[in-house]
């Protein structure tokens, strides 16, 4: 298996969110890096950016530097295209499982659980594994209409609601099928809970959540 961490030089919404210092002066790029080492070889890890001078900062790390075309890290492109090209420059053959891994959520760091799961999860015939929070809200339409539940007598605890995902930040598949779909995610997948441990930072106000959510993690290890 190799990993992929796709972390793009700069962010729109949250300016250079995916290096700017997170927790005492490191990055989120730099902690999910330092997660990940902890189940992996380094030399299975590879940093995806259009930044040619984090290649020193891969080479610090022991890890490896793919360096992305800036189309593919140009917020006009569609994802599947950039995904599709970042996978393509990948140096292993077609039959290499890939776990894509985005640093957006820093509460996560079961990778080896993934892994692990995976392997017998694909001999069972799953095509992919997902990285997924449960979610168990009630949602209504634009227009006010109940969307996951029924009002009135019908109405049922959030415990009773169907079970609903959220995508995190992690998916595993293999990379033929990566390129086939363009996408990270097959007609068959696995979904692999990250119970409590979620976060998608894509504000300002989620990075300074997630600050405080990893540091309170942290300090009780």
């Amino acid at each position: 298996m190799k990993i992929i961490i796709p972390a793009k030089r700069h962010s729109s919404r949250v300016p250079d969110k995916n290096w700017r210092p997170f927790y005492e002066s490191r990055s989120l790029t730099e902690i999910k890096i330092g997660q990940l080492l902890s189940s992996f070889p380094a030399s299975d890890i590879y940093l995806s950016c259009d930044d040619e001078a984090k290649a020193e900062f891969a080479n610090k790390m022991g890890i490896q530097f793919l360096l992305r075309p800036s189309a593919f890290a140009a917020d006009e492109t569609p994802w599947p295209d950039a995904l599709q090209g970042i996978i393509e420059a990948t140096p292993f053959d077609n039959d290499t499982d890939i776990l894509w891994v985005e640093v957006i959520n820093p509460l996560f760091d079961d990778y080896a659980g993934m892994a692990s799961t995976w392997n017998a999860a694909k001999k069972d015939g799953f095509d992919s594994l997902v990285l997924a929070a449960p979610f168990n809200k009630f949602l209504l339409t634009p227009e006010g209409r109940p969307y996951n539940f029924l009002a009135g007598k019908w109405h049922v605890a959030s415990q009773g609601l169907e079970p609903l995902f959220v995508w995190d930040s992690a998916c595993i598949m293999k990379k033929a099928d990566m390129l086939y779909f363009s996408y990270p995610i097959g007609r068959k997948p696995f979904l692999y809970s990250t119970g409590s441990n979620c976060i998608d930072i894509d504000t300002i106000n989620e990075f300074e959540i997630a600050q405080l959510l990893y540091t309170q993690k942290f300090t009780q290890k």
